[in-house]
């Protein structure tokens, strides 16, 4: 007997192959036969009839540890309704581990981490606590950079030498070997501005000796675009390693018409040789932290030294003369979390500068200093021409950006990007069964096998005999998100059953208050 039969079903085996009806025989965690079990009976057993039965959702870029919600929501509600099994973080540059002096400085960006006591140090010790405390969805991470560098480097605009640089890799190789996937940076943020090819291509090279993931966010997704990829390029091409670029997009109307040439440049170098993807999300919004729509130069240093800036008369006045030469990064900007000046929220830049009597230049900074640069916004200026080219490329996956959360966080008027409870179920729903931009069986490969290849995951992503039991079963006709920019705490449609690890996980409703989720570490 079964410990769990899945009967009648449609499945989309991750492969890219056609979908074929089978049964689903589950004993532990792993998948044990596929084929006909009519006459076969299981502990528990579901029927699948008219539905599709795929691999479970494999999240290549989510946010779930920068904003602390592995810890504060660990039931990942809104992952497992929209269909996530596994979440891979530790992207743009910051981790929670390791962490050499005990610090979680790289993630204050996008939380207030002075409420948080940190119980570990190497990347073992935090794999460790992990898997104590519990998670609902399967947990991998990479190494930030900046995670690194800024302990020991602090709040200095420099250049590692040497001796540092070997330092950090020996740090990062300890955590490789402990279970790390890679290692991420974040060259668009201040505090890797200063990071060149003399330490991304050695770290890139080490992480290609263990067969890891580089995961770049762009140092620049506007005006200089190109150039930030060519980059890029280059540290795959020194290293050999494979390449990963975050979040792929080009912010701001003038330059959407070079997105074109930049995948061009991305398909040139797989095919030269080089091992390039890039993971997109189904929006045509763009969510960030304020400060990134400022000029480069004002936030070289840091918070501290941003916020010391714009108390200066003379600097204050140049920051306003720059900002508005850029006015499409943040002419539609809309408040999402103000840190602790919750009255912001939901409003728009243009709505707060009329209410205050200020220019837009003006109450952009003023908000900066309202929330001490904590601030997260929403800028719609992506073009959906650009999302759907990126989605049908054979190089890209597709990724929520987004964090853990449910619906009880909307308590507290903050709002997130519908991503966070939709991206999964808008893919499919409709940009592939709507938009028909690919097949169902192209699409689930963009959201299982395909992330699961290029993490480095092992007997997953895939329905196969012997690969673990993580299955989503759905109905083709229903799936759908329903999170929207105004209300984006909406559970989406259509997600029937979520299997993880072999168990239950989510139900036509109903959730399994038990924590499911793995820790996975790097073999």
């Amino acid at each position: 007997m079964y410990d769990l039969v899945i009967k009648n079903g449609l499945i989309i085996d991750g492969s890219g192959k056609k979908a074929h009806p089978a049964d689903l025989g589950i004993k532990a965690d792993k998948i044990a036969v596929i084929g006909d079990l009519k006459k076969e009976k299981g502990k528990t057993e579901i029927n699948a009839e008219g539905k599709f039965v795929a691999p479970g959702f494999i999240d290549i870029n989510n946010d779930a540890d920068h904003y602390l919600s592995i810890f504060e929501q660990p039931q990942a509600e809104n992952l497992i309704r929209q269909g996530i099994t596994t979440i891979l973080c530790g992207l743009c540059g910051a981790s929670l581990a390791p962490l050499i002096k005990g610090s979680l400085i790289s993630i204050r960006k996008w939380v207030n981490t002075q409420k948080f006591n940190v119980n570990w140090q190497t990347f073992k010790d935090f794999l460790d606590f992990l898997s104590q405390k519990g998670l609902g969805v399967n947990f991998a991470s990479l190494v930030g950079w900046a995670t690194l560098r800024r302990d020991l480097a602090g709040e200095e605009f420099r250049t590692l030498d040497k001796t540092e640089l070997e330092q950090l890799k020996k740090i990062l190789e300890q955590s490789l070997k402990e279970g790390a996937f890679g290692v991420s940076f974040g060259l668009g943020y201040s505090h890797e501005k200063m990071v060149g090819l003399s330490e991304t291509i050695p770290v890139a090279e080490l992480v290609n000796q263990y067969y890891g993931l580089v995961a770049i966010h762009l140092r620049d997704e506007s005006a200089n675009l190109m150039s930030a990829l060519n980059e890029a390029l280059e540290i795959a091409k020194q290293s050999s390693c494979r390449l990963e670029i975050s979040h792929f997009k080009i912010i701001g109307t003038p330059y959407w018409d070079q997105f074109d040439d930049a995948l061009k440049l991305i398909v040139k170098a797989n095919h030269s040789g080089l091992k390039v993807g890039f993971d997109v999300y189904p929006y045509d919004i763009n969510a960030q932290v304020l400060y990134l729509v400022l000029p480069e130069w004002i936030a070289v240093g840091g918070r501290k030294a941003l916020l010391k800036n714009l108390s200066n008369p003379t600097i204050y006045y140049q920051a306003l003369l720059d900002l508005k030469k850029n006015r499409h990064l943040y002419e539609q900007l809309i408040i999402a979390d103000p840190a602790d000046q919750w009255f912001l929220a939901g409003h728009t830049l243009k709505e707060i500068a009329e209410n205050e009597g200020l220019s837009l230049e003006e109450a952009l900074l003023k908000i900066v200093k309202l929330t001490e640069d904590r601030a997260i916004v929403f800028t719609p200026t992506l073009s959906e021409k650009n999302v759907i080219d990126a989605m049908k490329s054979k190089y890209s996956v597709i990724a929520s950006n987004g964090a853990a959360y449910n619906l009880g966080k909307s308590q507290k008027g903050i709002l997130v990007h519908p991503r966070a409870f939709g991206t999964f179920p808008r893919f499919l729903g409709y940009y592939v069964r709507d938009k028909k931009l690919m097949s169902w069986e192209e699409g689930i490969k963009k959201i299982t096998s395909q992330p699961a290849r290029r993490i480095g995951l092992t007997n997953r992503g895939l329905i196969e005999k012997n690969y673990f039991a993580d299955l989503v079963i759905f109905q083709p006709d229903k799936i759908i998100d329903k999170a929207t920019l105004k209300n984006p705490y909406q559970y989406s449609e259509g997600i029937e059953s979520v299997i993880i690890n072999g168990k239950i996980a989510y139900h036509r409703g109903f959730l399994e208050k038990k924590l499911l989720g793995q820790i996975l570490r790097r073999i």
